[in-house]
């Protein structure tokens, strides 16, 4: 594995992924090391290689080792007890369209892989994926 092309990789597209492992971390209590998940998912075929996620609740489940779903929802659904948030955001930019993952609950900010990010200061939520610990 090359870490820097992984970093570039992560930094790029990896706001979902972050912000699952961000909310796993939370449920655990234990930090996760990004660069073996990253080859772990790969092989499990959880995310493509450009960390497009194909099973978040396959990754989910692993992380927290228990069985966890993972569902799209729409912007102003409210979270139960024992579930977690995230929110899309997109901006659109002359013919552009970003978007970008964070960690929300009940739509106020919790965690933002980027820090500031632009897309979510300047874009608009536009979906929610709500994950769930079975």
């Amino acid at each position: 594995m090359y870490k820097q092309l992984v970093c570039s990789k992560i930094g790029k597209s990896g706001c979902y992924f972050l912000s699952l492992v961000y909310i796993a971390e939370n449920i655990t209590g234990k930090r996760v090391d990004i660069f073996p998940l990253y080859e772990k998912g790969i092989k499990e075929k959880w995310f493509d290689d450009e960390i497009y996620m194909e099973k978040p609740s396959a990754m989910m489940s692993y992380l927290v080792g228990k069985e966890c779903d993972v569902r799209h929802d729409k912007v102003g659904y409210k979270p139960k007890e024992n579930e977690y948030e995230i929110t899309r955001y997109e901006l659109r930019e002359t013919g552009v369209t970003y978007a970008h993952f964070v960690v929300t609950r009940n739509g106020k900010l919790v965690y933002d892989p980027f820090g500031a990010s632009r897309t979510r200061t300047k874009g608009n939520a536009v979906s929610t994926r709500i994950v769930k610990v079975l």
